[in-house]
């Protein structure tokens, strides 16, 4: 079962773990004597592994698994295509707007990202909450507006990030790769400190939607148990 805090990160992870396990992997492969080609492919690789088994872990392909299968594709590709570290690089980058893209998508079809990955958090587990945060999309035209804005804020800034980490990368020489890779990685992490600060400021309205939605159902309920 996934903790509030889990359930709360879930829509970063990808990000955090682009982020965090690249770092620190290429730095260790450095520092044991790897050329920057390899120590990239390498990290990029144990990115991918990461994340591969905390699908195999929750059983389920979503659209996390789609994106490690094609990083990883994308990396056994590059070994065979080039020897430009900058290449490799700025792989992650490919995936970043391919998930941009889709989340864009979703606030045009279906239900958008942000209300499926906030679901646990809102709902923890109570059925009674869950009927009301579902009733709260189909009721509340703020509930849906505010669920979109996020997942498009979202959306953009994981497409500003992409860009911004490929500008970075080739603005800089092969020979200065190891502070070009470093540098890039400052984009996502002001990302993950807009997205965090702006879903706060969303939470009140939101939760104040669903609990008035919690509440009329309790009302239209009780009438049921006192006829029985």
């Amino acid at each position: 079962m996934n903790s509030p805090f889990v359930a709360k990160i879930r829509p970063l992870l990808p990000l955090l773990v682009d982020i965090v396990v690249p770092i620190l992997l290429y730095v260790v492969l450095k520092q044991v004597g790897l050329n920057d080609f390899w120590a990239l492919t390498v990290a990029g690789v144990g990115t991918g592994v990461v994340t591969a088994v905390n699908t195999v872990r929750r059983r389920r392909l979503d659209f996390v698994g789609i994106l490690v299968i094609l990083e990883i594709i994308l990396s056994v590709a590059l070994l065979f295509t080039t020897n430009d570290p900058r290449v490799v690089a700025v792989k992650p980058a490919f995936y970043t707007a391919l998930a941009g893209l889709f989340m864009g998508c979703t606030c045009f079809v279906g239900r958008p990202v942000v209300y499926q990955a906030a679901a646990p958090m809102a709902i923890k587990g109570d059925p009674v909450r869950a009927v009301a945060y579902d009733r709260a999309w189909d009721g509340s035209a703020e509930f849906r507006r505010r669920q979109r804005l996020m997942t498009a804020a979202f959306a953009g800034m994981l497409l500003v990030e992409s860009a911004a980490r490929v500008y970075i990368v080739y603005h800089y020489s092969i020979a200065e790769i190891e502070k070009s890779f470093l540098l890039s990685q400052v984009p996502g992490i002001v990302l993950i400190v807009f997205v965090l600060g702006y879903f706060r400021l969303q939470v009140p309205a939101l939760r104040r939607i669903v609990d008035a939605f919690e509440d009329r159902n309790g009302a239209s309920d009780a009438p049921a148990r006192t006829a029985r």
